[in-house]
């Protein structure tokens, strides 16, 4: 048997059934009782072994004297998918905007900059986006989740929002970008035999129904890739104040359940057009729902969490936290050119539109009003801009 190896095919590419799903290189052969063990080379360039038998032995041997090895030829259309479904997945990597290719819609400028610039350079995002009303920030939302999923960057995505809004959601998501999100409320939630939180991995649902205390454990339970959060600034705490015992954070069961998400997720995003009520204690605990290691708690640091907060959002256009942008008057459109600018102080061109005959104030991201804030007056106001003639979104 000991003289057989020698007429083994060594150094070159042999099939063995049953053993390697595909060919590989034979290195070496040794007679072990009755069979020989091989040590062959896959096509990865790995090492391993294998024992054959005398039948498979004399199989290889008479393979070896004709000195051919079949192999079939792959097929046409196959490999054309093959290259077809590489290049698609690696798209993204060749087009800046291959979301806003797909899409249905015609994107604005502010939406582009909010998505491409701010969001999705951040390899942890925990943003929160307070444009005005009409500014499309249901379309920058589904702009980024079409992005990470081109990227393979998240798989479970959740959207809270107001009862109303979640059949709306669920249509956007739909139509402009080919996202399809199951809608839970108690009708389904109720009647599934399997948990629908575990086995949706898109899923949109209402902030009042998931806050519920017989529902949220179980949306608890669930990992998260992306959670964003639409009228995020009903997620209310405040500062409970006490004479007899040190003062301590009172959080409504919607803060409750968006903090115990957004401490999971990897991506976070908070959608408001209204994040400052001119409550300055509310605020602060508002923005721990980004990052609580970075905002300090109100209740413990008092002024002092004010000023950290403040010194954070002040980086302006490099702030990667927060983006807020206002639309200007009515009378101030410069015909139909939209156009998003810095706000420096409060020229007359610069100021937001009148209700009831009286100015109003807008204040920034860190509380303030903006024109009795010495800081608006500085180049290094808080990401607070203009958007002029912001429109809403458009089928291309």
């Amino acid at each position: 048997m000991s003289g057989e190896s020698g007429r083994f095919p060594i150094g070159k590419r042999i099939g063995l059934p049953g053993h390697f799903p595909a060919p590989v290189v034979l290195e070496g052969v040794r007679p072990i009782g009755h069979g020989f063990e091989c040590r062959v080379r896959l096509a990865d360039g790995s090492l391993d072994e294998t024992a054959i038998s005398e039948d498979e032995a004399q199989i290889l041997i008479g393979g070896n004297d004709n000195d051919t090895i079949t192999t079939k030829p792959a097929d046409a259309e196959q490999v054309r998918l093959l290259i077809e479904s590489t290049r698609i997945r690696l798209a993204y990597a060749h087009d800046p905007h291959f979301a806003v290719s797909l899409s249905g819609i015609r994107t604005l400028p502010h939406q582009i900059e909010a998505v491409y610039l701010k969001m999705l350079p951040q390899p942890r995002l925990r943003f929160l986006l307070a444009d005005d009303p009409g500014a499309g920030k249901t379309i920058m939302a589904g702009l980024l989740i079409k992005e990470l999923r081109l990227r393979e960057a998240v798989e479970r995505v959740l959207i809270l929002c107001p009862s109303p809004l979640t059949i709306q959601w669920q249509d956007e998501m739909l139509r402009w970008f080919g996202e399809s999100f199951d809608i839970i409320f108690s009708a389904v939630d109720q009647q599934q035999l399997t948990n629908p939180w575990q086995r949706s991995n898109q899923v949109v649902a209402s902030m009042d129904y998931a806050k519920q205390e017989d529902v949220r454990e179980r949306v608890w339970q669930q990992r998260w890739d992306l959670v964003i959060i639409d009228e995020a600034h009903k997620c209310s705490a405040y500062t409970k104040r006490s004479s007899s015992r040190g003062d301590e954070a009172e959080k409504t069961n919607r803060y409750q359940l968006a903090e115990k998400l957004t401490a999971q997720a990897d991506h976070v995003v908070l959608l408001t057009a209204t994040p400052h009520h001119g409550d300055d204690d509310r605020f602060a605990h508002f923005v721990r729902l980004l990052d609580p290691d970075l905002f300090p708690e109100p209740h413990r640091l008092a002024d002092k969490a004010g000023e950290i907060r403040r010194d954070i959002l002040r980086l302006g256009p490099d702030c990667p936290w927060a983006l807020r942008r206002l639309k200007a008057p009515e009378g101030q459109r410069p015909g139909g050119r939209l156009e998003a600018r810095r706000a420096s102080g409060v020229p007359e061109e610069g100021r937001v539109p009148r209700t009831q005959g009286r100015p109003r104030q807008a204040p920034d991201l860190h509380g303030a009003p903006r024109h009795d804030d010495p800081l608006a007056r500085t180049p290094r106001q808080v990401g607070l801009f203009h958007v002029r003639n912001t429109r809403r979104h458009e089928p291309a």
